[in-house]
């Protein structure tokens, strides 16, 4: 299964959120100003949340 991770050492979080702002299938959201991830089964992996992201700070793993 392929896995979202979010590097808060690079994430603006609140900040930024441009992620969240692409995913359609909401599984990143803003919760306490950082990025979440929620129901990661339903992501569609189609990686505009990581094309978006200026600091690269999603990435997908096996």
């Amino acid at each position: 299964m392929v896995k979202i991770t979010v590097d808060y050492e690079k994430c603006d979080g609140i900040d930024c959120g441009e992620c969240v702002d692409v995913c359609s299938m909401e599984v990143l959201v803003l919760e306490d100003g950082k990025i979440a991830i929620k129901c990661q089964e339903e992501c569609s992996l189609c990686e505009i949340c990581i094309d978006v992201c200026p600091r690269d700070a999603i990435t997908l793993e096996e």
